[in-house]
């Protein structure tokens, strides 16, 4: 299964983001043991990067992104899709750049904390919860949270 983690999922997984830490890290085991190829857009990853460097110090959040890319690897959206995405009017510009780039990585779901802003994308959005909760019923497979 293919699944594009939106930016908030993201800094949620890199910044132990609580209560929203635990179910990102499961969608992130569940790339690292191969049950989901995990994407990222290149724009999420700065966005992360910006977010966490007003919290942390800046050399920690990128050993934290890079760790991340042992599991997440980035997508680049296409020049003429951030233009696209300008002529979609959608309500939040970002969220649209991360359903172009879903469509572009061809993901199964787009990972997000909030699904609703995803209701215009041609790529189903599902929640980290439900993601893990459709696992455990249809495959049997249920992640824990690991040290790593």
């Amino acid at each position: 299964m293919k699944l594009l983690l939106d930016t908030s999922v993201l800094i949620d997984y890199v910044g132990k983001k609580q209560p929203f830490f635990s179910a990102a890290e499961k969608v992130v085991a569940a790339g690292y043991f191969g049950d989901a190829k995990l994407w990222v857009s290149t724009q999420s990853l700065k966005d992360a990067y910006y977010v966490l460097s007003n919290y942390v110090d800046q050399l920690r959040v990128q050993r934290a992104i890079r760790r991340a890319l042992d599991v997440v690897t980035p997508v680049a959206l296409p020049a003429q899709d951030s233009v696209r995405a300008l002529f979609l009017e959608w309500s939040d510009y970002e969220d649209c750049l991360i359903a172009l780039c879903a469509v572009g990585a061809k993901a199964d779901y787009i990972i997000p904390r909030d699904e609703a802003v995803f209701a215009r994308s041609p790529v189903p959005a599902i929640t980290p919860e439900k993601w893990l909760a459709y696992m455990e019923a249809k495959h049997g497979l249920e992640y824990d949270t690991l040290d790593w």
